[in-house]
């Protein structure tokens, strides 16, 4: 079989199915000095202000485990036409700042697929193939495991319900009204309209703007990131994510709800069970090759 197997297209489908960002998301809004950004002044934030939300979060949030439903939809161009694929799957998943992440599709036999990342290396199990792939965890390779073509570090800050932004030039940034933009709701349940939105810009990817949109929560003095776009140049959505389904754990409003879009694939996640920054073990970022499966070489695609 070949190395790239696991991007053929029945492979590559269960894959994206099992890792199209299967997403935790929603962070109580607090800034380095542990001050909480009120609810009602989230219409005055600044985009410094909002910039110290989402670093403060990536400080104190620092890892997950969980269970959840996903269920997801995949564009396939097969045999000169596109397929849409729709898969429903029960999921595990583990995360740990900075860049490492394990993705488990689980069913009453066991684990169907599953993907690993420590970072640097990144695995793939395709019990089905009775192979495991290994290669470099970079852009091409964990496009081909995920469907989106971002770093390790990218895929678990999502994962976290952290917006993958780079380093933000926040001195070129603005803020918006959300529903003066007019924005809609879609497909998450409890999904919440941003009330203000983050633009802004960043050298680590010219030419790219990021939309991080803030709302506050009902019944609460919180705020949390309700969605998440990142768009070209030439203005095309690269990848948008919102978040919904509040619930608080451990003091901290969680989305137990989430959908993620590419141009071609959407995912929706509802999480089940929740444990926020739990002790892990790092071996849980590397997959065992099982008895009786054969290893092989993961390699990006021809153009990658």
């Amino acid at each position: 079989m070949s190395a790239r197997a696991a991007a053929a297209p029945g492979a590559a489908s269960a894959l994206r199915a099992l890792a199209m960002l299967a997403l935790l998301a929603g962070c109580a809004a607090v800034r380095p000095d542990g001050a909480r950004l009120r609810s009602n002044t989230l219409d005055e934030a600044t985009p410094q202000a909002l910039g110290q939300v989402i670093d403060a979060r990536r400080a104190a949030l620092r890892g997950l485990s969980g269970t959840g439903k996903l269920q997801v939809s995949v564009d396939e161009w097969r045999n000169g036409e596109t397929v849409r694929d729709r898969l429903r799957a029960s999921q595990a998943i583990v995360v740990e700042r900075p860049a490492s992440f394990r993705l488990e599709a689980l069913s009453p036999f066991g684990v169907t697929y599953a993907v690993a990342s420590d970072g640097m290396q990144l695995s793939i199990l395709i019990p089905g193939e009775r192979t495991i792939y290994r290669g470099t965890a970079s852009a091409p390779t964990l496009g081909m495991a995920t469907g989106v073509a971002a770093s390790s570090a990218e895929v678990a800050e999502v994962l976290l319900g952290l917006p993958p932004v780079p380093a933000l030039s926040l001195r070129n940034a603005w803020v918006s009204r959300g529903r003066e933009a007019g924005l809609a709701t879609g497909d998450v349940p409890g999904e919440i309209e941003p009330t203000v939105l983050l633009h802004a810009y960043s050298d680590a990817a010219p030419g790219d703007t990021f939309v991080i949109g803030f709302a506050p929560l009902a019944g609460q003095d919180a705020v949390a990131v309700v969605l998440f776009e990142r768009i070209s140049a030439d203005g095309e959505k690269l990848l948008e994510a919102r978040f919904g389904n509040f619930r608080t754990i451990a003091g901290v409003p969680f989305a137990s709800a989430v959908t993620v879009r590419t141009a071609k694939a959407e995912a929706i996640l509802q999480y089940a069970d929740v444990t926020l920054n739990p002790t892990l073990d790092r071996g849980r970022f590397h997959l065992p090759t099982p008895a009786g499966m054969r290893e092989a070489p993961l390699l990006p695609p021809a153009d990658g």
